[in-house]
């Protein structure tokens, strides 16, 4: 099947598709998929779908039936080929979805392209009609005169020519017009390349962040092996949107902030997405869960193992980071203690398993609500702690994770994929099959804590009460609060809310059980005052402080635009927020073993 796109009005934000099907048979079926593989939630992408129409090679109009949502049904009348033609409103700006507009356009395969059913597996074709200046990247196998990832120096504009080996692989290839700079460089014997569109703040440095990519991809080719891939594409969207990334086979798009390349934390935030994408090589992309063999476009496919697929490459992205120097061990154990904060703040993570997690994805990771944290965990935190205590026993017992995924790759990448219990039996072989089966029972099927043998490596964890809003975890505790007569720190009430991170003061969830949701204090509520005093996030925070457990506050919140007045008794505040520090009387032995595990020196 051959493919054309064109955005000949790009303000309009319509992509324009042509499609022409060889050998259409009398009746052809032409589907739309409902999902793309990477983000498991119908979205129903036929719905951007207008104008389509059909005609014969004469040019003759042909009869189209719509069947369903996503479906259509064409009377071809014994045509030798079929032409669709339509297009599709393309104003969503992630990475799962497409978008056009006077600056770029990109779109994802599933979001744009149409197959004939039964013929899935054919040959496909994708023209890009770029406009006047325009140049395209993608990764997939292009002209020679335009080189890999669409570099020629042809001054942009024209028609660019792709091939796929079938519809998986065009769905899997996202695809970048416009203006785009587009730096290069090779990395275990393999060309890759970074496309970036958009302004950051205070701008990038080209070579810094080139070199830092190219550290990431060849410790985790390394790490497994090689890289089984021809060329990669890196493409990099920086915008005022939230940081998320997609993979695919040989590609992924990240979605950074104007912010992501300077500072300190940013960066280092940019440089653990790239390392987490480009894990997904390996972990979802070349071995993936058996239940997603072959991908259905049509429909949900449901998997108990995306704690492993995405949990598991959680855990290793910012420990790449320390494995190849872009971070240092202290900043690694930052990150641990920031993710058990996480899960100690996670009600719903003692009510939800890390198995049932990855099962509901299709309802309920992408259709988060203010109840989210009270009734169910992410599958991506829960499965990063698991895999970190998960690795601390293997590596107890002279084995590591890293072993276990060279064997799931070993086993599964070329027979089908992982089956559901797969990962259990690769543990089993190492642990033992009781062994195996109490610590999934425990923490994948089970809502029991994650404990962590860090003793292990040297370090210890510690836990305080929260000393902000928006106090993270991770770091030790400072000693900027309120003292007591007798020279003790002060302890904050607690009130149990989680603020928003608009202007406004507003509340975006209630913790279950804490003293705001006694009290009745609603998601969505915006807090203007204390006591008739108007407050802002910091003036309620002193309020906190100053007050203590078991004194009142009387908050004066909007609630779908009436004043209200919610009384609410602040509580003694838990102590769920973690750091991890290393332990001074370490023996050179659990130093060793730090080093070993991630990579860095012992801190000091």
């Amino acid at each position: 099947m051959r493919h054309r796109v064109s955005m000949p009005e790009p303000h309009s934000h319509l992509f324009h598709v042509e499609a022409e099907l060889d050998r259409p048979g009398d009746e052809p079926v032409l589907a739309m998929p409902v999902w793309t593989p990477g983000s498991y939630l119908v979205r129903e992408f036929a719905r951007h779908v207008e104008g389509l129409a059909a005609t014969d090679d004469a040019g003759t109009r042909l009869e189209v039936e719509r069947l369903d949502k996503a479906r259509w049904r064409v009377l071809a009348r014994g045509a030798a080929r079929v032409r669709l033609s339509y297009r599709v409103y393309a104003n969503d700006l992630t990475v799962r979805t497409s978008h056009l507009d006077g600056t770029h356009g990109y779109f994802n395969g599933a979001n744009l392209f149409m197959c004939a059913e039964g013929r899935a597996g054919e040959a496909q074709t994708l023209e890009v009609i770029a406009p006047a200046g325009w140049r395209v990247a993608t990764a997939l196998e292009g002209e020679e005169r335009r080189g890999p990832f669409g570099g020629g120096e042809d001054g942009g504009g024209g028609t660019w020519t792709f091939r796929a080996r079938d519809f998986d692989e065009l769905v899997d290839s996202p695809v970048e017009v416009g203006t785009h700079a587009v730096w290069r460089f090779e990395a275990a014997g393999k060309p890759h390349a970074i496309a970036v569109w958009g302004r950051a703040a205070g701008g990038i440095d080209a070579e810094r962040f080139t070199a830092d990519v190219k550290r990431i991809v060849e410790s985790e080719a390394a790490l497994m092996g090689g890289l089984p891939y021809p060329r990669y594409l890196f493409i990099v969207h920086v915008s005022d949107k939230r940081r998320g990334g997609l993979e695919h086979a040989t590609s992924t798009t990240l979605s950074v902030g104007r912010n992501a390349f300077s500072g300190k934390d940013p960066y280092e935030e940019t440089l653990a997405l790239v390392a987490h994408e480009f894990f997904h090589v390996w972990n979802v992309k070349g071995l993936r869960p058996a239940a997603l063999v072959p991908y259905d476009y049509g429909r949900e496919q449901y998997t108990r193992l995306l704690w492993w697929f995405e949990g598991v490459t959680s855990y290793y992205d910012t420990l790449t980071l320390a494995r190849c120097g872009l971070v240092d061990g202290r900043r690694y154990l930052r990150h641990v203690g920031e993710a058990l904060t996480a899960l100690e703040r996670t009600p719903g993570a003692r009510k939800t398993s890390a198995e049932e997690s990855s099962f509901t994805a299709w309802v309920k990771l992408y259709r988060a609500d203010e109840n989210t944290p009270n009734s169910t965990v992410s599958y991506y935190l829960k499965g990063e702690l698991v895999a970190l205590a998960l690795d601390l026993r293997l590596r107890a017992a002279g084995r590591s994770l890293d072993d276990l995924l060279r064997t799931l790759w070993e086993r599964h990448a070329s027979s089908g994929g992982v089956p559901e219990d797969g990962v259990e039996r690769a543990v089993a072989d190492v642990l033992g099959p009781e062994t195996a089966r109490a610590f999934f029972d425990r923490y994948v099927r089970g809502t029991g804590d994650v404990e962590l043998s860090l003793e292990s490596v040297g370090v210890r964890s510690m836990r305080r009460a929260m000393q902000g809003f928006d106090d993270k975890g991770g770091t030790p505790p400072r000693s900027n609060g309120q003292q007591r007569s007798n020279g003790q720190q002060k302890a904050p009430g607690w009130l149990g809310a989680q603020l928003g991170g608009g202007p406004k003061l507003t509340v975006a969830s209630v913790r279950e059980g804490s003293p705001a949701w006694r009290a009745g204090l609603y998601a969505e509520d915006e807090i203007v005052a204390e006591d008739g005093f108007r407050v802002d996030k910091g003036a309620l925070w002193d309020r906190l402080q100053e007050r203590g457990p078991g004194a009142a506050l009387k908050l004066t919140v909007f609630r779908r635009d009436e004043l209200v007045t919610v009384p609410v008794t602040l509580g003694e505040p838990p102590q769920d927020t973690v750091w991890i520090e290393p332990d001074p009387g370490a023996t050179p032995e659990q130093r060793a073993a730090f080093t070993a595990w991630c990579g860095a020196p012992f801190p000091a």
